[in-house]
């Protein structure tokens, strides 16, 4: 009975690992959404998908600041320890290799927040597939997904218009990231 309870646990933690590698989240910026709520964004590098007509595919979410808050006082050693570790192997996040004038204690909260969106479950306020015409530098969003309070979502699918990336935006972050393929 033993070894069946051992394999059973062998095979979740497995699973769990599975999908926990399933994405990979990049910090690309922040916003403020009605009602004056801070969120900061992240895109799953695991989801990128670069079209042969020159698009580009990836799915973004963002979190509230005060729930990322909450979550860095929960598992702050932890995730420090982790980002440590990626600061002596020099990682730069995609974020800071497009933008050059990130100053030293940003680098490092990037760091710190790839690390707990990555490591721990925290919910997300939406997720949104995007998808980014690189040549014509414009964006437009395939679908989103709204997070509500009681753990319920909805979606939608309606394929938005294409739109100009704006200067110094969550878009022109993304599109410089990914675009120089």
């Amino acid at each position: 009975m033993k070894k069946v309870l051992l394999f059973i646990l062998l095979v979740a933690i497995n699973l769990i690992s599975i999908d926990a590698a399933g994405a990979d989240w990049k910090f690309c910026g922040g916003a403020t959404l009605l009602k004056g709520e801070k969120t900061i964004a992240f895109y799953d590098s695991e989801s990128v998908e670069h079209t042969a007509d020159g698009t580009v595919r990836v799915w973004v979410k963002a979190i509230k600041q005060s729930v990322f808050d909450a979550a860095i006082k929960k598992y702050e050693k932890q995730v420090v320890e982790k980002a440590a570790k990626k600061l002596v192997a020099q990682y730069y996040p995609p974020y800071v290799l497009v933008n050059q004038k990130t100053n030293s204690d940003v680098y490092v909260e990037i760091i710190v927040r790839e690390e707990l969106t990555n490591s721990y479950e925290i919910k997300p306020r939406v997720k949104v597939l995007f998808e980014i015409n690189c040549l014509e530098r414009k964006i437009r969003t395939r679908s989103v997904v709204n997070y509500k309070k009681n753990g319920e979502s909805d979606s939608s699918s309606n394929i938005g218009d294409w739109q100009y990336i704006t200067p110094e935006s969550n878009g022109d972050n993304l599109q410089k990231i990914l675009c120089h393929k």
